[in-house]
């Protein structure tokens, strides 16, 4: 389990840190919240240590006296800081060396890895002063956060509005992830419905909302992969990942192919259209009386699982998805991760309501191409997706890939 140390500072918007670390925690990180003067003006010692259930660090001599010297205990055990939000003030301490507080004395022993997410109001932000100390603390090799252009709570709007509590949680899991499993590896997933254009207004597509496809680029972040979410969902975008937006088949599959050329595993979770309008009409087309029928010419899309697996390269991992409708799924699953040269197919039950299409939970089945199959339990797109790339995680070694499906199976959670 990672340890973060997680300072807030003095801002009116370190009632949104406890959300961050919130979500943190649901990741299965330990938190160990560090509290200054002015960031205990906003949120109180007592709602941080209920929220993390750890005592809250807010003295530089703490009462009781300790035997171990407390900032340099903690900056020891920790892997990360995060300064959220961080004020003016806060920063300057940072870039000058000061330490009259916890929170600075704590982050001047610990130095790095230290994620900043700034918030104050942008006549402070763009001040040459916080300039220069923005600057110089990058230089040391410091990250920032944001900040994001808005409305303040003073009623003015500019630079210096903490970024998005997602954009925030992402970018920590990516640090903390960095050296994990696939640290090195180029993962790329495709996701969402592709909308095949019949006029500028109307278009055919399916029920996916992309959910699946996301969840499985952030789980490939987690885990230290770079990794490129080329989606064709409504979602907003996934933090820390190079998301590329698409609309059709055709998009999608020119995307693909030139990021597959230098990928370590390409996961197509996206509900690929596979029939669009032989043609495209410009504008709207118009009604011809309410007797009078449309007729659509439709011609097929490519298929960009089937063709990725032609001249597949040895040494990459191709995870397909398949929605099907009922227990024969299996068999169409199988065919598909053979006749597709496919390393492992994702089989998804579509006909249910309580998953696959537009919900927050699925039951996969792996299917493999020798008709072995390994079943993750119904749960949240969020878990499944980490079981997936865990087992992708182990088909690779140091020399590139190779098949670990038993011991993957070994180690597989209940």
């Amino acid at each position: 389990m990672p340890t973060v140390l997680f300072g807030i500072s003095g801002s009116i918007a370190a009632f949104k840190a406890l959300e961050v670390m919130r979500l943190l925690m649901a990741d299965g990180v330990d938190i160990v919240p560090i509290l200054s003067p002015g960031g205990a003006k906003f949120v109180t010692r007592a709602t941080v240590e209920a929220l993390t259930g750890k005592r809250a660090v807010t003295e530089i001599f703490p009462e009781p006296s300790q035997q171990e010297i407390e900032h340099i205990a903690l900056a020891q055990k920790a892997d990360l800081l995060v300064t959220c939000p961080a004020s003016a003030d806060i920063i300057a301490k940072y870039a000058t060396g000061i330490c009259d507080d916890a929170l600075s004395l704590v982050a001047l022993a610990f130095g790095k890895p230290h994620l900043i997410a700034p918030a104050m109001n942008h006549r402070m932000w763009e001040h040459p002063a916080t300039v220069a100390n923005v600057d110089l603390l990058k230089t040391r090799g410091i990250s920032f956060i944001g900040p994001d252009r808005g409305a303040m709570a003073c009623d003015e709007e500019g630079w210096g509005r903490l970024a998005q509590i997602e954009e925030i949680h992402g970018s920590i899991m990516a640090e903390l992830g960095k050296n994990g499993p696939l640290a090195g590896k180029k993962i790329v997933v495709s996701a969402g419905a592709t909308k095949e254009f019949i006029d500028d207004v109307r278009f055919i597509s399916n029920r996916s909302s992309g959910r699946m496809g996301h969840a499985l680029a952030a789980a490939a972040r987690d885990m230290g992969a770079s990794v490129i979410l080329v989606t064709a969902s409504d979602l907003s975008p996934t933090p820390a990942v190079n998301a590329i937006k698409v609309a059709s088949a055709h998009e999608m599959h020119d995307v693909i192919f030139r990021e597959a050329a230098t990928a370590d595993a390409v996961i197509m979770s996206a509900a690929v259209a596979d029939f669009a309008p032989a043609s495209q009409v410009s504008g709207k087309i118009k009604k011809q009386g309410d007797d009078v029928p449309m007729q659509i010419e439709l011609a097929r899309t490519p298929d960009i699982l089937s063709e990725l697996g032609k001249d597949k390269r040895r040494d990459l991992v191709l995870v397909g998805f398949a929605a099907e409708f009922g227990p024969e799924g299996k068999n169409e699953a199988v065919r598909k991760c053979r006749e597709k040269s496919c390393d492992l197919i994702c089989l998804n039950d579509v006909s249910r309501e309580d998953i696959g299409f537009g919900t927050d939970e699925n039951e996969i089945v792996l299917v493999y191409p020798d008709d072995s199959e390994k079943k993750i339990r119904k749960c949240s797109k969020k878990e499944s997706a980490r079981i997936i790339m865990k087992h992708i995680a182990g088909m690779f070694s140091a020399s590139g890939k190779k098949d670990e499906k038993d011991k993957a199976e070994e180690e597989w959670p209940d």
